[in-house]
Parts: C-alpha cells; sequence; structure tokens
C-alpha cells in the first residue's frame, strides 16, 4: 500500500493543506499516523477528499439555482406590482 505526505495529497487533489487538516479536525477525514506521529494519506484518503470536493461542489451549484429562483419569483411579483399600479 503507498502512503502520500500531506503536501502530495494537496497537489493531486488541489486542495490546500491546511484545509485537508481542518477536515481531519473535524472528522471527515483520517489519515494514518507513522513515523513519529506524521500524516500519512492512503489512495482511498484521496478518493474521499474528491468525494468532499465534488459533493461541496454540488452544493453551491444547487444553492446558487435556489437563489436565482428566488430571485426570479421576487422580479415577477414587483413586475404585478408595477403592473396594478399602471392601471
Amino acid at each position: 500500500m503507498r502512503y502520500y505526505r500531506i503536501s502530495e495529497v494537496s497537489r493531486i487533489t488541489g486542495v490546500p493543506a491546511e484545509t485537508i487538516r481542518y477536515w481531519e479536525k473535524k472528522g471527515l477525514i483520517k489519515p494514518d499516523r507513522k513515523y513519529g506521529d506524521r500524516r500519512f494519506y492512503t489512495y482511498a484518503t484521496i478518493k474521499k477528499i474528491i468525494q468532499i470536493i465534488e459533493s461541496r461542489s454540488k452544493l453551491k451549484v444547487k444553492s446558487y439555482k435556489t437563489i436565482k429562483e428566488e430571485l426570479k419569483e421576487i422580479l415577477e411579483v414587483i413586475k404585478d406590482v408595477n403592473r396594478k399600479i399602471v392601471q
């Protein structure tokens, strides 16, 4: 089994090392501890990080769509009010 250092995982995934440490602190990922309690990550952990990234991006897109839909509804209400005022 190959182990990766945090700098390698950061380079592979594009996630800053600080974020990886934060996710570890929050219990989202769990590195192996070896050689003087240093963090080492497996391929399975890298896959987990990629899943987290994908989940976050899906959430952002969903949130953006929701906000966009709400703004459209607000705009329609404003248009209706303006039409009633003009009549």
